[in-house]
This record gives structure tokens, C-alpha cells and sequence, in this order.
């Protein structure tokens, strides 16, 4: 299956994005740096869950 055009650059958009909101809650809220880690994760497996299943294939065997 082939992928949509411009959809690895939009998810690497994303990611430098997220990456931009934790800096911001480190800098301005004094986020401690392990509250990053868990917003990090939580964050990576969101966008996982968006790209499952807002992909073509629903099953999740590509």
C-alpha cells in the first residue's frame, strides 16, 4: 500500500511540534524533566493512535 504524499512530512511536522511544547513546558510551567518523559510518551503513542486509524487500512496489518 503506498502512502499518501506528504504524510511522512506532516508526522515529522508533528513531532518537531510536540518536541516545541515540551521545551515550552519545561522553560515557562517549570515542568520537572521526568513530567516531559511521561508527556513525551503519551504524547508518541496519541499520534500513533491517530495514524492507525485514520490510515486507509483498518485491520493494522499493512
Amino acid at each position: 500500500m503506498a502512502q499518501r504524499p506528504g504524510s511522512g512530512l506532516m508526522m515529522a511536522g508533528a513531532m518537531i511540534a510536540f518536541a516545541g511544547f515540551c521545551i515550552v513546558l519545561v522553560k515557562v510551567f517549570n515542568v520537572p524533566d521526568y513530567g516531559v518523559l511521561v508527556v513525551v510518551g503519551i504524547g508518541m503513542f496519541g499520534l500513533g493512535l491517530i495514524r492507525r486509524f485514520t490510515s486507509k487500512d483498518q485491520r493494522g496489518d499493512r
